[in-house]
């Protein structure tokens, strides 16, 4: 939830470039609900049968859960970004996002 709130305290600043942010997590519907409730600024999606995190190569066949991940894709869909995360707490820094907006 830290990362997401760092991204967050950003939107504004992110908003005036037209750029979005939006997270997607194996976590039910009601609990990301929950979380949107205290996240306004950001979009939050669920991935309950983890197609997206699969796809996304945040999933591995028979994994209880997807590892976390951060990407930043252009209009064009080319990713610019990516970092996969060793563990829960492995987040890059807003700059080093940042870094790859266009």
């Amino acid at each position: 939830m830290r990362w997401l709130g760092e991204l967050a305290n950003h939107a504004d600043e992110l908003g005036q470039r037209d750029i979005a942010v939006v997270a997607i997590a194996a976590d039910s519907v009601a609990d990301m609900a929950a979380l949107q409730a205290k996240l306004t600024r950001i979009t939050l999606l669920t991935d309950p049968d983890l197609s997206t995190s699969t796809a996304w190569g945040l999933h591995s066949p028979g994994a209880e859960n997807p590892d976390p991940g951060t990407f930043v894709v252009d209009r064009d869909g080319v990713v610019q970004f990516r970092r996969l995360a060793d563990n829960r707490g492995d987040w890059p820094t807003y700059a080093e996002v940042a870094s790859a907006l266009h």
